[in-house]
């Protein structure tokens, strides 16, 4: 098995609104609502693992791939951390995830040796 692991360098912040479609990359966090209500996510990590699944005298062996990604959310004083594969996303087509009065839902993601993408929604909750 072969490991990439990539530290998080300078990083950007992007605002956008609850319910909107947006990215969060490895060089850029974004803050959703406003500054009443607000979310702040950011990739903490993200490692990319491959191989094969059996040994090199298997005739049937099969190449794989998947990047484990570590999401870092923050509402308030409340901070939680996310991870998900990307194997998780195409199984699914999306991962939810649910933290306190938000829903973050992941819908892909896009990774090269150097770089990360995620692109997600965050919706609040109905408070009935």
């Amino acid at each position: 098995m072969q490991v990439n692991l990539i530290a998080q360098e300078k990083m950007e912040k992007f605002q956008t609104q609850f319910g909107e479609i947006f990215i969060v990359s490895n060089s850029k966090s974004s803050t959703i609502g406003n500054l009443d209500e607000s979310v702040e996510i950011e990739i903490i990590d993200f490692i990319e693992e491959w191989g094969y699944d059996a040994t090199p005298e298997d005739e049937n062996r099969n190449y794989y791939s998947d990047v484990q990604y570590t999401l870092g959310v923050q509402v308030k004083d409340l901070e939680k951390r996310f991870s998900f594969y990307s194997s998780d996303i195409k199984q699914k087509d999306s991962v939810a995830f649910d933290f306190g009065s938000h829903k973050i839902l992941i819908l892909s993601d896009k990774y090269t040796n150097s770089s990360a993408l995620i692109e997600m929604i965050i919706t609040k909750k109905d408070n009935k």
